[in-house]
């Protein structure tokens, strides 16, 4: 027997946990990894230029972010029918290490995809069930604070993988993805323990989630058949009530665009480092350098996620978001100077290195941020007995914004054929652009309104 104040605290630090395994795949696979690989498999394998391959793995990403947001607010009313979460977070974090797992086995293009894409598609997919679960293991005042501090365990996480994974930087060498600084070539994403290593990681670290007590339904799980019925019957029933719930109905719309920017440059990370800055020595990008940049980042973003969200708990999400966004607006105006200022960013005790350094302390939070206080905002606009379909939705707003802001970076980057690393610079621009319009409409959005009518 154990008292209740104690098995709730248990239960929340098992899903911080989680949050702790999710971003390895996310951060390595996802940010580290996959775009610079296709980037080279399509110029040493099938003839592509970087712009090509550039467009090519934005549209394919793209497609695959808005198949996603067709299926969000479907599992998020699963989720509510189906009364438990947990089971489904497991078998689809099983399929991700899977397909993740096997992306280093082959050098073809399409194998590649269609593997990043069943990985990720169940990635995804798992972080729905997850979110919902967050309401049933942590009370109403203490999401906030639960879900900064899951997000800062999730970032420790990605400094555990990323530092695991120096020793093979150190031993197989660089990615070069950009042919101006040399010849392309793999480097250590051409051996497989690259890519099975992280999702070894990804599944010990994943293990303490199984003893998370979930506060839902003890009965049986209903027959999957009636719980997708069900399923749509409440989905159609969301869609009205979103529809005359202003508040939800104009958040959706605003974090589309804001989103837009942590969606982007999740994908993006590594390569705007290395092919956008060009942070290394002599003109040549090294990934280890890149590395340790991103790990500075996400020393930041455990350090101070946590009181972004405890920031937009006190005060607000709609000033929760205005702080991050301030927080991306300063990050993005470095990084655009930079860019645009210099050719390349030499390692050491400069000034340009330092500011790259800066941009990346703030970009941590910031990112990590966007993610805390969209979970507040939800909390605070959704009736708790729909949390999983207006999490479904808010999730459906990501997904579309995921599908819009790749294609966009790679039809920017398309000109990098011709403009070079300056194609980086305007990327980042219209990003910021899209972000800017996300916070102007999300001033429409009446929190206090919402909780009236809940």
């Amino acid at each position: 027997m154990c008292f209740s104040g104690l098995c709730n605290l248990f239960g929340r630090d098992q899903a911080d946990i989680n949050d702790l395994a999710n971003t390895i795949y996310s951060m390595v696979i996802v940010s580290l990894i996959i775009y610079r690989y296709i980037l080279v498999i399509g110029q040493s394998e099938h003839g592509l230029t970087y712009g090509q391959a550039s467009l090519l793995f934005g549209l394919v990403q793209g497609i695959m972010q808005a198949i996603l947001a067709i299926c969000v607010p479907i599992l998020g009313a699963f989720s509510d029918n189906a009364g438990k979460r947990k089971p489904f977070v497991i078998s689809l974090g099983g399929i991700t290490v899977l397909f993740a797992s096997m992306l280093g086995f082959f050098h073809n293009i399409t194998i590649v995809l269609i593997f990043y894409i069943l990985s990720n598609v169940a990635y995804q997919f798992s972080l729905i069930f997850y979110d919902s679960m967050i309401p049933f293991i942590a009370s109403k005042e203490d999401i906030g604070k639960v879900s900064g501090f899951g997000i800062a365990w999730g970032y420790l996480g990605t400094i555990i993988s990323l530092i695991v994974l120096l020793p093979l930087m150190f031993m197989w060498g660089d990615v070069v993805s950009d042919p101006n600084q040399g010849t392309v070539s793999y480097g250590y994403t051409g051996y497989w323990i690259t890519f099975v290593l992280p999702m070894i990681l990804f599944l010990i670290l994943g293990i303490p989630f199984v003893f998370v007590r979930e506060k839902q339904r003890k009965e049986k799980l209903p027959p999957v058949r009636k719980v997708i019925a069900d399923s749509f019957k409440q989905l159609r029933s969301t869609f009205k009530d979103i529809k005359a719930h202003r508040p939800m109905f104009i958040y959706v719309i605003a974090y589309f665009l804001i989103a837009n920017i942590a969606n982007t440059l999740i994908l993006y990370m590594m390569p705007l480092i290395t092919d956008g800055l060009i942070i290394g020595t002599k003109g040549k990008a090294s990934d280890i350098f890149g590395v340790i940049f991103i790990l500075i980042a996400t020393f930041s973003a455990v350090i101070f996620t946590y009181f972004v969200g405890l920031f937009g708990q006190k005060y607000g999400p709609k000033k929760g978001f205005y702080f991050v966004g301030a927080l991306w607006a300063i990050s993005l105006t470095i990084g655009v100077i930079l860019i645009f200022s210099l050719p390349y960013i030499d390692v050491g005790l400069n000034f340009p290195f330092i500011l790259s350094i800066i941009m990346g302390i703030i970009a941590g939070p910031a990112l990590g941020g966007t993610w805390t206080v969209n979970r507040i905002m939800v909390t605070e606009l959704a009736p708790k007995e729909k949390f999983g379909e207006y999490f479904g939705f808010s999730n459906l707003s990501g997904k579309v914004s995921s599908s819009f802001g790749p294609i966009v970076f790679g039809l920017i980057l398309t000109t990098a054929d011709v403009i070079g690393k300056y194609a980086w610079g305007w990327a980042l621009i219209a990003v910021g652009i899209i972000m800017g319009i996300g916070l102007f409409v999300l001033s429409f959005v009446d929190v206090n309104q919402a909780k009236k009518n809940n």
